[in-house]
C-alpha cells in the first residue's frame, strides 16, 4: 500500500505570514482561513483536502464527514481532543477509521511548565498578595493582612522555601515531565501518578532540551487506579500538580477524602481540565485550613461564572485558561504538523495520534 501524498492543506488556526510561507513549500495547495475573517471553507475545497490544521474545535461544524472524502489527517493545535472529537465531521466511527486526529501534546512544554513554576513560587511567597496590597494600599508593609499573623519574632508571614519539598505530578505527560525537570533545580523531590503506576518512555513530540524522555526523574510512581497507591501518592505531595485530560476516568477524580489525604499546608495547581474536582470541594479544603493555596488555570465550571468565590479567595490564584499562551504558539504547532505529514508520507505513524475511545 502506497503512502498518501497529502497534497492539499486547509488551515483554520492563526499563522504568521512567515510560517505560512514555510508551510506552503510542503504542499501543492494551501488555503488559510484564520479566525475572525467570517469566510467559510467551501465544500469544493473540503472535497479535496488531505490535511487540516485546526484549533481545538476540529473541523468547522458546518461540514460533515461526507464533505471530506479525501481527508487523512487533522492536526490540532491543542493537547485536548474532546471538543474536536464531537464535531459533526469527526464523531462517527466511519470518520475515525478514515481520518487520523493528532493532538499538539508536546508543544506546551515551552509555556505551561513555566506557568506552574511561577505560580508555585507565587503561592509559597504570596507574591500575588504582596503585589495586590502594594498596588492598592500604596504603603510599604511587610505584613499580609489576608493571612494569619506570623509567630512572634518571625520574618513576616510571606514566605516558604521549596527546598526539600515533594511535588506530586498527577499525570506524567510532556507538561509534567518538563515541570519535573525544572523543579529539580529547586531541590524538589518529584513523584508521579499515572494509571499504571509504572515508568514509561515519552514517545510523543519532544522539543529538544525539554522534558524527561525516559521517565527517570520521579523517585517513585503510583497508580491512580489503585486507591491505596493513589492515597499514598497524595499523602506525600506537598505540591500537587494536575495536568490530566478530561475523560470519564478523570472527571471528579479528586474528592474530599483525596484533599484530606494531602499533607497539611499542601498547595494544588491544576492546568489539565477543570472537571477534575468540584470548586466547592477545593474551597472547603482551603477554608478549613488543610490546604494553604491553589493556582487554577482551568476551573469548574469553565468559564468561571462572574462573581464566583474563587476569584476573591485569598489563597487562590486564577488565570483564564491562559497557561499555554506563548508568543509563536501556532508556529510551534505548525512544526509538529510538518513532522507528522513527513512521517505519514514516508509510511510511518504520526506523533500524538488520538485514541477516540480514550479521548486524547
Amino acid at each position: 500500500m502506497m503512502a498518501p501524498e497529502l497534497s492539499n492543506l486547509i488551515i483554520t488556526s492563526p499563522l504568521s505570514i512567515e510560517k505560512l510561507a514555510q508551510v506552503k513549500k510542503h504542499f501543492k495547495s494551501v488555503h488559510h482561513f484564520p479566525p475572525g475573517i467570517n469566510e467559510k471553507v467551501s465544500k469544493e475545497l473540503a472535497n479535496n483536502v488531505d490535511v487540516w490544521y485546526s484549533n481545538y474545535t476540529g473541523i468547522p461544524t458546518y461540514l460533515e464527514f461526507k464533505d471530506l472524502p479525501n481527508l487523512k489527517l487533522v492536526q490540532l493545535t491543542s493537547a485536548g481532543a474532546n471538543v474536536a472529537l464531537n464535531s459533526p465531521a469527526l464523531r462517527s466511527e466511519e470518520a475515525r477509521k478514515q481520518i487520523t486526529i493528532s493532538s499538539a501534546s508536546g508543544i506546551h512544554s515551552l509555556s505551561i511548565p513555566q506557568w506552574i513554576i511561577s505560580q508555585i513560587i507565587s503561592l509559597y511567597l504570596h507574591l500575588y498578595l504582596q503585589t495586590y496590597n502594594a498596588r492598592h494600599t500604596q504603603k510599604w508593609n511587610r505584613e499580609i493582612p489576608q493571612l494569619p499573623p506570623p509567630p512572634p519574632g518571625d520574618f513576616g508571614n510571606s514566605g516558604r522555601s521549596l527546598y526539600g519539598k515533594t511535588a506530586g505530578l498527577l499525570g506524567y505527560g510532556h507538561i509534567a515531565r518538563e515541570t519535573a525537570r525544572l523543579l529539580k533545580a529547586f531541590n524538589v523531590n518529584v513523584i508521579a501518578a499515572n494509571s499504571t503506576g509504572t515508568k514509561r518512555k515519552d514517545d510523543g513530540y519532544i522539543i529538544p532540551g525539554t522534558g524527561d524522555e525516559e521517565g527517570i526523574i520521579p523517585s517513585a510512581y503510583y497508580s491512580t487506579n489503585d486507591p491505596e497507591s493513589f492515597k499514598a501518592f497524595l499523602s506525600k505531595s506537598d505540591i500537587l500538580i494536575a495536568s490530566l485530560p478530561s475523560t470519564p476516568q478523570t472527571k471528579d477524580l479528586l474528592k474530599d477524602e483525596h484533599f484530606d489525604a494531602l499533607p497539611k499546608d499542601a498547595i494544588l495547581l491544576n492546568v489539565g481540565r477543570g472537571d477534575l474536582f468540584k470548586s466547592e470541594t477545593l474551597i472547603k479544603a482551603l477554608d478549613k485550613g488543610h490546604l494553604s493555596g491553589a493556582a487554577l488555570d482551568v476551573t469548574d465550571p469553565e468559564p468561571l461564572t462572574d462573581g464566583h468565590p474563587l476569584y476573591t479567595h485569598p489563597l487562590v490564584i486564577i488565570t483564564p485558561h491562559t497557561s499555554s499562551n506563548v508568543k509563536g504558539y501556532f508556529e510551534i504547532g505548525a512544526d509538529l504538523l510538518l513532522e507528522n505529514v513527513k512521517r505519514i508520507r514516508e509510511g510511518g505513524k504520526p506523533i500524538n495520534k488520538v485514541i477516540p475511545e480514550r479521548g486524547y
